[in-house]
């Protein structure tokens, strides 16, 4: 993504504003002047997302000559306004942060200059740390989230909206002043997905906007945005709102490729030079003795009714139901296929089934209530799912179309000694990956060009058939 990509490794940092502690708000903060501008000050900028958080958090690292801490001052609750994209990139591809400063560290003061780090929330995570909610809720879980969302935490100036998958059932509930967090925390682990039943949904923040989406939609290649291609075919190949289609198809330099005549050749010929991954670690694989104690590969749910003096039992075996009943990004077991099936009772979980909880919709076509036995057992294999096979410190160059809960395309390269075109890359391991965590990572270099290198955790749950 160096070299002939369009926007790839290198930005344009447009803005990089702290505001005076006496601009309460984004929408203040929106025609005042009253700001400090750190692009000539700055020396690393760092922002976190993640499918497994609720908000995007970051650090900004600072060299001060002008004791900004005392004397701006930087007070906590500075509004820091970001801004990027790529050179001349469109309108779609332009990134604007808005986040606060909840903690000042790392203090170090030398001869008349001191460097220190802001530690930086999201707009709306901060809108989090003021909220406590004390009122009752109704309806299916997408409605629920997004009324909590919109009513504690959306912010109409920065824009980012929330989008939700559609969700079965309904819930009843009372937050016994809860943050918003909290409330959207035991929704979510309650939700299950419309049409197919699969529980597993997960809450977040991209540089994009909100999302609440369910495994059926973050590992479905038909209805996710799948990263594969270089960034020159994405620019011709846009929908008809201009949505985009592709993105980046990540390999190895150095690796060879198949040429024109069927032949290996250099992974650093002619447009593979556009196409790199700079580092990549494999986390973990193979843990199977692990992964039958803690119930992965097979465990059972039990739900007491309480109140009617009843129970059901759900059971399941990954090597049956975890390809059958779940939406995966990968047909293949990681394991070999046990002679005895692995007993179930090694792990069982319990959950008591209480009416008075969920909601009691007699007489509404389509409306059921959820209990625990429908979401229970499989959200916890879904956790399992999303921290099976990962790729660690997964870095490449930069771009925006880079964010957590998209699938990204990976050509694994074989480790062996490579002897024709068949032998350039591992058939198991190269394919389709989530992206689970995204460290987004900005150094500058002159003027408003920045660095831009994106570390990711990918994710795989199986092998490629």
């Amino acid at each position: 993504m160096s070299g002939g990509t369009k926007g790839g490794g290198e930005v344009i940092m447009s803005s990089l504003n702290l505001f005076h502690n006496t601009v309460p708000s984004v929408k203040k903060a929106l025609t005042s002047d009253t700001f400090v501008d750190l692009l000539n000050v700055y020396s690393n900028l760092v922002v976190y997302e993640s499918i497994l958080t609720h908000f995007q958090t970051g650090e900004l690292t600072i060299n001060d000559s002008n004791d900004m801490i005392p004397d701006y001052p930087i007070a906590g609750g500075n509004i820091v306004h970001i801004v990027y994209n790529t050179q001349d990139g469109p309108e779609d591809t332009k990134v604007s942060l808005w986040m606060r400063v909840v903690k000042v560290s790392n203090i170090v003061i030398n001869e008349r200059k001191q460097g220190y780090t802001l530690q930086l929330i999201s707009e709306e995570g901060y809108n989090n740390l003021y909220s406590s909610i004390s009122s009752s809720f109704q309806g299916s879980p997408s409605d629920i989230i997004s009324s909590v969302f919109y009513s504690h935490l959306y912010n109409k100036d920065t824009k980012l909206n929330l989008m939700a998958d559609a969700t079965s059932g309904g819930l009843k509930f009372v937050c016994p002043r809860w943050k918003a967090s909290q409330a959207i925390s035991w929704v979510t682990q309650k939700a299950i997905a419309s049409g197919d039943n699969q529980p597993g949904f997960f809450f977040f923040q991209t540089s994009k906007g909100f999302r609440f989406l369910s495994t059926s939609t973050l590992m479905n290649r038909d209805k996710n945005v799948i990263i594969t291609d270089i960034m020159g075919d994405v620019e011709n190949e846009r929908g008809p709102e201009g949505k985009v289609k592709k993105g980046y198809l990540f390999k190895i330099p150095g690796v060879p490729v198949v040429g024109n005549d069927g032949k290996p050749m250099s992974g650093m010929v002619g447009s593979e030079t556009t196409q790199n991954v700079d580092d990549f670690r494999v986390l973990e694989r193979n843990t199977i003795g692990k992964d039958i104690l803690n119930g992965a590969i097979a465990s059972k749910h039990i739900t007491h009714d309480i109140f009617h003096k009843s129970y059901t039992v759900d059971s399941y075996n990954y090597f049956d139901d975890g390809f059958s009943k779940m939406t995966r990004i990968s047909k293949g077991v990681h394991y070999a296929i046990p002679t005895d099936a692995v007993s179930s009772n090694i792990k069982v979980y319990l959950s008591p089934k209480q009416s008075r909880m969920h909601s009691n919709q007699k007489g509404q076509l389509g409306f059921r209530t959820l209990y625990a036995d429908e979401y229970g057992l499989y959200r916890h294999l879904i956790m399992k799912q999303v921290d099976d096979e990962v790729i660690s410190n997964f870095e490449v160059p930069g771009t925006s179309l880079i964010q957590a809960g998209r699938l990204l395309e990976f050509n694994y390269p074989a480790v062996r000694k490579v002897s024709g075109p068949e032998d350039v890359y591992n058939k198991k391991y190269s394919g389709i990956y989530l992206i689970r965590d995204v460290i987004h990572m900005f150094k500058p270099v002159g003027n408003q060009t920045t660095s831009y290198k994106v570390d990711m955790n990918i994710v795989k749950d199986g092998w490629n058939a």
